[in-house]
């Protein structure tokens, strides 16, 4: 039987201990760099976490569904693409906009409706639809980055300010915020908890267990769609492999974000913290001039130490 010391030492870990460790990241690398506190810096980072945030809280609605999307980062590289294309070609800002957002739907769509009407598991799913949709983009760009003169509006999208603020910053924070509400204060919300939690008890409870795991992944296209076209407007060109390095880092800040608070669950808070404690390690490792192939190998350490600490917390829940 365990004092209540002990408990109360497990309940901290469990709760707060992914928050202090991004705390002592903070301390360390504001040791080692003192502009890594800088406003400048602290902007400049909200702005490199962005897209990788869109991109982390759509996984999060199908990972709430535990089905796991490995197509984020490749759709978003295509969303980028197209949204170059069509504004070379001419097309409206806005109307480009609407359509890539379209495209996003569509392919979630295509992702949820294979997976639950063939019953094929998402993961296998998905890294298909990923290789299908790498296919697409080097078949429309050959392999080459698409420039042009884009409008101004669209730029803004990726590089404006709105005050000191980053516009791409502003943008993940109402889709982030949004997404807060729906998994959270809504039925949607509750029932997509519900399946992922048990999908046979969910079916028995009457829930339609399809239409809301469809719901999960086209939710996670959305997102990536939108992510690209930041994306897209940010490095100012349709880059073909520009999403692929997406896919370690959106699941490594969903596993650290299910440690967050001890819930074990996929949650939008949670990826957000996540999010934020991948960006400081990018930066301040970045800051404080660490090879850029040692950055690989920590955010693998970081995605397992992630995935270590939930387990850990289960199992300690159990005994």
């Amino acid at each position: 039987m365990r004092n209540n010391k002990g408990l109360l030492s497990n309940d901290f870990f469990e709760k707060y201990g992914i928050l202090v460790g991004l705390g002592i990241l903070v301390i360390f690398f504001s040791i080692k760099e003192p502009r890594f506190i800088s406003s400048r810096n602290i902007l400049n980072l909200l702005r490199q976490i962005s897209i990788l945030s869109l991109l982390s809280g759509g996984l999060t609605f199908s990972m709430i569904l535990n089905e796991f999307d490995l197509s984020v980062g490749e759709l978003a590289g295509l969303s980028g693409v197209l949204t170059a294309t069509l504004l070379v070609a001419g097309v409206n800002f806005l109307l480009t906009v609407l359509i890539i957002m379209i495209v996003g739907l569509v392919f979630g769509f295509l992702n949820g409706l294979i997976v639950t009407k063939l019953r094929i598991l998402s993961f296998i799913e998905t890294l298909a639809m990923s290789t299908i949709v790498l296919g697409v983009n080097y078949f429309i760009t050959r392999g080459k980055p698409i420039y042009g003169n884009f409008p101004a509006g669209f730029n803004a999208i990726g590089r404006g300010y709105l005050g000191s603020v980053p516009v791409p910053v502003i943008i993940a924070l109402v889709i982030l915020l949004m997404g807060i509400v729906l998994t959270r204060k809504t039925k949607i919300g509750r029932y997509m908890y519900a399946i992922g939690g048990n999908i046979i008890a969910a079916k028995h409870s009457g829930i339609n267990t399809d239409r809301y795991r469809i719901l999960g992944l086209t939710l996670s296209g959305l997102c990536a769609s939108i992510g690209g076209i930041v994306l897209a407007s940010r490095l100012g060109s349709g880059q073909p492999t520009a999403g692929s390095g997406f896919m370690l880092e959106c699941f490594a800040a969903v596993f650290i974000g299910t440690a967050v608070f001890g819930r074990r669950i996929p949650n939008i808070l949670g990826t957000c913290i996540g999010v934020v404690i991948i960006g400081v390690l990018s930066n301040g490792l970045t800051m404080i001039a660490v090879p850029y192939y040692y950055e690989y190998i920590i955010k693998g350490l970081v995605l397992i130490g992630a995935v270590s600490i939930t387990s850990f917390q289960g199992i300690a829940n159990k005994t």
